[in-house]
């Protein structure tokens, strides 16, 4: 009986463990989809447009700012559709359940040692 804490404490690192390496491929594949989306938002025609038009008319800032704010609500829309396919991902799934799995560890592993330390503490009273 007096190995069984043990194990809880050991299985709870484990799958604490698990969770930050998860955790880490979540990060990973937020990092690739944000890249994928920052290289399709500068090939859209918005962006080759305001480079035109900023290097063409200077003078007209107001061309420019009108082809900046399309550029700009292009980027969001972009953003947008990576972070929902990012949500579903493979990588998102795997994640929470380490993380589940992590803490129903840990709380069994903390629950099974306040319970022997009161048993030890009840036969050393008596």
């Amino acid at each position: 009986m007096a190995r069984k804490p043990a194990k809880d404490v050991a299985k709870a690192r484990k799958q604490v463990t698990k969770a930050a390496s998860s955790v880490t491929a979540v990060g990973k594949a937020a990092v690739k989809t944000a890249g994928k989306a920052a290289k399709e938002v500068a090939t859209t025609r918005d962006a080759k447009t305001a480079k035109k038009q900023t290097k063409v008319a200077r003078a007209a800032v107001t061309a420019a700012a009108g082809a900046g704010v399309q550029l700009v609500k292009t980027a969001v829309d972009v953003g947008k559709k990576s972070a929902r396919g990012l949500a579903g991902s493979k990588e998102v799934k795997t994640a929470s359940k380490n993380v589940r799995r992590a803490t129903d560890a840990s709380k069994k592993a903390a629950k099974s040692t306040t319970k022997t330390a009161r048993k030890q503490a009840g036969a050393t009273a008596k």
